[in-house]
């Protein structure tokens, strides 16, 4: 797979990650890419549509989901992955897991991101991950697992406290495994673990933590947008995404992990001047 530089691809401009999840049970695309087949070609639509990443997932982590069992996750992975390394496409390739022993699996097939979305990999997992010259870490905070987050969600205080905690623990055990810290992303994790009134706050705060720190963001199709807004459909959530992935590029959001990249390429492009006319 050939490596598009983040920096020359967004200039700046945030990152774009566009979703993939090869599952049958996540809760915007579950079931669509399953195939092989199918997971490919809506790539290459992602690629079109100006993603930079292609974030993979074969486990859903939607609130009430259960741990996938690592041969299963690894099964229903492996087979793109395979494919995705005899291809040629300008494009770098995340693998969105909570096991880093997958990671490092999927780091062999040219995997060079990691989307540690249970933010907790130690520092023997995460030392071996440095050690690949164009491999990007990311960690997301989300303080429970799935199953049970949103039973007793964090309210906004103690939202806010945990993930400046969580921030600073993080940096400093990726630092000591030899990670630099332009390779070092940190996701506050939108409606994973938290109130409604907390993810509102989090993203008032987006601005500030980005003076230092690489933010990325996943607040794509959400369903906090959906109660919110009132949107049962979370496909039909993609305009109201568009307008809070936007606002929050523009408070420093350096990486936006979303289902649909066209439209809001298409926004950058626009205040860009590169759009047509």
């Amino acid at each position: 797979m050939k490596v598009r530089s983040p920096a020359v691809a967004a200039g700046h401009y945030p990152l774009l990650m566009g979703v993939v999840n090869l599952t049958p049970d996540s809760f915007s695309d579950g079931g669509d890419y399953n195939d092989v087949g199918a997971a490919f070609d809506r790539i290459e639509t992602l690629i079109a549509d100006g993603a930079d990443i292609i974030d993979l997932g074969a486990e859903s982590t939607r609130p009430g989901a259960s741990q996938v069992p690592a041969e299963e996750e690894w099964k229903r992975l492996e087979p793109l992955l395979k494919r995705l390394s005899q291809s040629s496409l300008p494009v770098s390739i995340s693998v969105d897991t909570r096991k880093p022993s997958l990671m490092l699996q999927a780091a062999d097939y040219g995997a060079t991101w990691f989307n540690d979305i249970g933010g907790h990999a130690d520092i023997t997992d995460l030392a071996t991950l440095a050690s690949y010259p164009e491999m990007h870490y990311i960690a997301m905070h989300m303080p429970i697992t799935p199953d049970i987050m949103q039973v007793q969600p964090m309210p906004a205080a103690q939202a806010l406290a945990d993930i400046k905690e969580f921030f600073a623990q993080r940096m400093t055990l990726l630092a000591a495994a030899g990670f630099g810290g332009e390779r070092v992303w940190l996701d506050p994790g939108i409606g994973f673990g938290k109130t409604d009134a907390a993810n509102v706050r989090i993203m008032q705060e987006i601005s500030l933590w980005s003076q230092t720190m690489q933010i990325m963001i996943g607040v794509s199709r959400k369903s906090l947008i959906g109660r919110i807004l009132d949107i049962t459909d979370p496909k039909a959530r993609d305009a109201p995404s568009k307008m809070l992935e936007f606002g929050l590029a523009l408070c420093g959001a350096k990486l936006i992990r979303t289902h649909n990249v066209a439209p809001l390429k298409r926004l950058f492009d626009l205040v860009r001047g590169d759009s047509d006319g």
